[in-house]
C-alpha cells in the first residue's frame, strides 16, 4: 500500500477523484456528494480522454466478461491451528 509503484492506476485515479470532485468543496449530505461521484465517474469514463489509453475515453476499451457471474461466495478455508 502507498507506493504508486505497486498502485498507481488505484492512486492516480484517487488523485483525480480528490482534486476534480472533492478538493475545496463541501456537501451538505451523502446524497450530494453521491450526485457529484456519479456525474464525475460519467465524465471520467464517459467524455474525458485518457493519455494512456491513446486519448480514447474508458468506455471505449471495457469489455464485459465472458464468464457468468455467481452470487454465492464460497467459504474461506485455512490451515489448521491459523488463527483468523
Amino acid at each position: 500500500p502507498y507506493h504508486p509503484q505497486t498502485q498507481g492506476k488505484l492512486e492516480r485515479f484517487h488523485r483525480s477523484l480528490k482534486a476534480e470532485v472533492l478538493q475545496g468543496k463541501w456537501f451538505a449530505d451523502d446524497g450530494e456528494l453521491q450526485r457529484a461521484f456519479d456525474h464525475w465517474r460519467t465524465i471520467y469514463n464517459l467524455e474525458r480522454p485518457h493519455e494512456a489509453l491513446d486519448m480514447a475515453v474508458p468506455a471505449s476499451r471495457y469489455q464485459p466478461s465472458a464468464r457468468q457471474y455467481s452470487a454465492s461466495v464460497t467459504s474461506a478455508e485455512y490451515d489448521e491451528g491459523v488463527m483468523v
